[in-house]
Protein backbone atom coordinates (compact mmCIF):
# COMPACT_ATOMS: atom_id res chain seq x y z
CA UNK A 1 0.00 0.00 0.00
CA UNK A 2 1.36 3.35 -1.04
CA UNK A 3 2.03 5.44 2.10
CA UNK A 4 0.20 8.38 0.52
CA UNK A 5 -3.28 7.12 -0.25
CA UNK A 6 -4.56 10.25 -1.98
CA UNK A 7 -3.09 10.90 -5.40
CA UNK A 8 -2.22 14.54 -6.08
CA UNK A 9 -3.01 14.03 -9.75
CA UNK A 10 -6.21 12.03 -10.21
CA UNK A 11 -5.06 11.00 -13.71
CA UNK A 12 -2.63 8.53 -12.09
CA UNK A 13 -5.74 6.66 -10.93
CA UNK A 14 -6.57 5.93 -14.54
CA UNK A 15 -3.45 4.01 -15.52
CA UNK A 16 -4.59 0.43 -16.16
CA UNK A 17 -1.07 -1.06 -16.07
CA UNK A 18 -0.95 -3.95 -13.64
CA UNK A 19 -4.56 -3.48 -12.52
CA UNK A 20 -6.33 -6.72 -11.43
CA UNK A 21 -9.08 -7.84 -13.85
CA UNK A 22 -11.71 -7.44 -11.10
CA UNK A 23 -10.95 -3.70 -10.86
CA UNK A 24 -10.65 -2.90 -14.58
CA UNK A 25 -14.39 -2.12 -15.08
CA UNK A 26 -14.20 0.41 -12.22
CA UNK A 27 -11.04 1.99 -13.64
CA UNK A 28 -12.71 2.26 -17.05
CA UNK A 29 -15.64 4.07 -15.41
CA UNK A 30 -13.13 6.42 -13.76
CA UNK A 31 -11.50 7.21 -17.10
CA UNK A 32 -14.92 7.98 -18.61
CA UNK A 33 -15.89 10.08 -15.59
CA UNK A 34 -12.65 12.06 -15.76
CA UNK A 35 -13.31 12.91 -19.42
CA UNK A 36 -16.81 14.08 -18.48
CA UNK A 37 -15.31 16.18 -15.69
CA UNK A 38 -12.89 17.87 -18.10
CA UNK A 39 -15.91 18.69 -20.31
CA UNK A 40 -17.71 20.23 -17.32
CA UNK A 41 -20.34 17.45 -17.16
CA UNK A 42 -20.37 17.23 -13.37
CA UNK A 43 -23.56 15.18 -12.91
CA UNK A 44 -22.34 12.53 -15.38
CA UNK A 45 -18.97 12.52 -13.59
CA UNK A 46 -20.64 11.93 -10.22
CA UNK A 47 -22.87 9.18 -11.59
CA UNK A 48 -19.95 7.21 -13.09
CA UNK A 49 -17.74 7.69 -10.02
CA UNK A 50 -20.52 6.36 -7.79
CA UNK A 51 -20.78 3.27 -10.01
CA UNK A 52 -17.00 2.77 -9.84
CA UNK A 53 -17.08 3.23 -6.07
CA UNK A 54 -19.45 0.26 -5.68
CA UNK A 55 -17.04 -2.01 -7.58
CA UNK A 56 -14.04 -0.81 -5.55
CA UNK A 57 -15.99 -1.33 -2.30
CA UNK A 58 -16.94 -4.87 -3.34
CA UNK A 59 -13.23 -5.60 -3.90
CA UNK A 60 -11.97 -3.80 -0.75
CA UNK A 61 -9.75 -1.59 -2.91
CA UNK A 62 -9.18 0.97 -0.16
CA UNK A 63 -6.74 3.28 -1.94
CA UNK A 64 -9.14 3.62 -4.87
CA UNK A 65 -12.12 4.02 -2.51
CA UNK A 66 -10.35 6.87 -0.66
CA UNK A 67 -9.52 8.69 -3.92
CA UNK A 68 -13.07 8.36 -5.26
CA UNK A 69 -14.57 9.54 -1.94
CA UNK A 70 -12.24 12.56 -1.98
CA UNK A 71 -13.04 13.40 -5.62
CA UNK A 72 -16.80 12.98 -5.03
CA UNK A 73 -16.51 15.15 -1.92
CA UNK A 74 -14.90 17.90 -4.03
CA UNK A 75 -17.62 17.62 -6.68
CA UNK A 76 -20.51 17.78 -4.19
CA UNK A 77 -18.75 20.64 -2.42
CA UNK A 78 -18.47 22.54 -5.72
CA UNK A 79 -22.20 22.00 -6.27
CA UNK A 80 -22.94 23.40 -2.81
CA UNK A 81 -24.14 20.10 -1.32
CA UNK A 82 -22.09 20.51 1.86
CA UNK A 83 -23.77 17.71 3.82
CA UNK A 84 -23.04 15.12 1.16
CA UNK A 85 -19.47 16.41 0.74
CA UNK A 86 -18.94 16.22 4.50
CA UNK A 87 -20.12 12.63 4.64
CA UNK A 88 -17.79 11.63 1.78
CA UNK A 89 -14.78 13.45 3.25
CA UNK A 90 -15.33 11.81 6.65
CA UNK A 91 -15.46 8.33 5.07
CA UNK A 92 -12.26 9.16 3.18
CA UNK A 93 -10.62 10.44 6.36
CA UNK A 94 -11.38 7.16 8.16
CA UNK A 95 -9.50 5.23 5.47
CA UNK A 96 -6.54 7.63 5.55
CA UNK A 97 -6.37 7.27 9.35
CA UNK A 98 -6.66 3.46 9.15
CA UNK A 99 -3.66 3.36 6.83
CA UNK A 100 -1.75 5.88 8.97
CA UNK A 101 -1.38 8.17 5.98
CA UNK A 102 -0.87 11.43 7.81
CA UNK A 103 -0.38 13.66 4.77
CA UNK A 104 -3.71 12.61 3.23
CA UNK A 105 -5.36 12.82 6.68
CA UNK A 106 -4.43 16.51 6.99
CA UNK A 107 -5.56 17.29 3.42
CA UNK A 108 -9.01 15.81 4.08
CA UNK A 109 -9.26 17.21 7.63
CA UNK A 110 -8.67 20.71 6.22
CA UNK A 111 -11.49 20.19 3.70
CA UNK A 112 -13.81 19.18 6.56
CA UNK A 113 -12.76 22.27 8.54
CA UNK A 114 -13.53 24.46 5.51
CA UNK A 115 -17.06 23.03 5.20
CA UNK A 116 -17.80 23.52 8.90
CA UNK A 117 -16.48 27.08 8.54
CA UNK A 118 -18.88 27.71 5.64
CA UNK A 119 -21.71 26.28 7.74
CA UNK A 120 -20.57 28.48 10.68
CA UNK A 121 -20.47 25.33 12.79
CA UNK A 122 -17.25 26.38 14.53
CA UNK A 123 -17.42 23.94 17.43
CA UNK A 124 -17.22 20.96 15.05
CA UNK A 125 -14.01 22.31 13.49
CA UNK A 126 -12.03 21.75 16.70
CA UNK A 127 -11.10 18.03 16.52
CA UNK A 128 -10.04 18.35 12.89
CA UNK A 129 -7.96 21.46 13.58
CA UNK A 130 -6.17 19.77 16.46
CA UNK A 131 -5.56 16.62 14.40
CA UNK A 132 -4.07 18.78 11.63
CA UNK A 133 -1.94 20.64 14.16
CA UNK A 134 -0.71 17.40 15.71
CA UNK A 135 0.39 16.00 12.33
CA UNK A 136 1.86 19.35 11.19
CA UNK A 137 4.02 19.53 14.33
CA UNK A 138 5.13 15.92 13.90
CA UNK A 139 6.03 16.46 10.22
CA UNK A 140 7.58 19.90 10.74
CA UNK A 141 4.99 21.52 8.45
CA UNK A 142 5.05 25.07 9.84
CA UNK A 143 2.62 26.55 7.29
CA UNK A 144 -0.03 23.95 8.09
CA UNK A 145 0.57 24.39 11.85
CA UNK A 146 0.07 28.16 11.51
CA UNK A 147 -3.14 27.65 9.50
CA UNK A 148 -4.46 25.28 12.17
CA UNK A 149 -3.59 27.75 14.96
CA UNK A 150 -5.38 30.56 13.10
CA UNK A 151 -8.40 28.25 12.71
CA UNK A 152 -8.33 27.47 16.44
CA UNK A 153 -8.22 31.23 17.05
CA UNK A 154 -11.31 31.66 14.84
CA UNK A 155 -13.23 29.01 16.80
CA UNK A 156 -12.46 30.61 20.18
CA UNK A 157 -13.17 34.11 18.86
CA UNK A 158 -16.57 32.93 17.66
CA UNK A 159 -17.24 31.51 21.14
CA UNK A 160 -16.20 34.90 22.62
CA UNK A 161 -13.29 33.20 24.39
CA UNK A 162 -11.14 36.15 23.44
CA UNK A 163 -8.02 35.45 25.49
CA UNK A 164 -7.67 31.89 24.15
CA UNK A 165 -8.33 33.19 20.62
CA UNK A 166 -5.66 35.86 21.04
CA UNK A 167 -3.08 33.32 22.20
CA UNK A 168 -3.80 31.06 19.20
CA UNK A 169 -3.54 33.97 16.73
CA UNK A 170 -0.27 35.13 18.33
CA UNK A 171 1.24 31.66 17.83
CA UNK A 172 0.07 31.66 14.18
CA UNK A 173 1.56 35.15 13.71
CA UNK A 174 4.88 34.10 15.23
CA UNK A 175 5.10 31.09 12.88
CA UNK A 176 4.23 33.16 9.79
CA UNK A 177 6.83 35.80 10.71
CA UNK A 178 9.41 33.06 11.24
CA UNK A 179 8.62 31.72 7.77
CA UNK A 180 8.86 35.18 6.24
CA UNK A 181 5.25 34.84 5.04
CA UNK A 182 4.53 38.58 5.09
CA UNK A 183 1.05 38.60 3.56
CA UNK A 184 -0.23 35.84 5.86
CA UNK A 185 1.36 37.56 8.86
CA UNK A 186 -0.43 40.81 7.91
CA UNK A 187 -3.79 39.02 7.73
CA UNK A 188 -3.31 37.64 11.26
CA UNK A 189 -2.09 41.08 12.50
CA UNK A 190 -5.33 42.63 11.20
CA UNK A 191 -7.41 39.89 12.84
CA UNK A 192 -5.59 40.57 16.14
CA UNK A 193 -6.33 44.31 15.84
CA UNK A 194 -10.03 43.58 15.30
CA UNK A 195 -9.99 41.14 18.21
CA UNK A 196 -8.41 43.77 20.54
CA UNK A 197 -11.27 46.13 19.62
CA UNK A 198 -13.84 43.42 20.36
CA UNK A 199 -12.16 42.71 23.70
CA UNK A 200 -12.10 46.39 24.69
CA UNK A 201 -15.78 46.85 23.84
CA UNK A 202 -16.96 43.97 26.06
Amino acid sequence: MNKNILEKDKETLFDLTGIPESLKPAYELCIKSYNHWKEGRILDTISLLEEALKIFQKNNAYKEIANILDFLGDLYNMRGNLEKALKLYKACLDICEDFEDEISTTIVAEKIVQIYREKRDYEKMIPYLYRTLEIAEKCGDAHRAARAMAGIGDVHRNKKEYQTAKEAYEIALKIYRGLGAKELAEIVENVLKDLEEEMSST
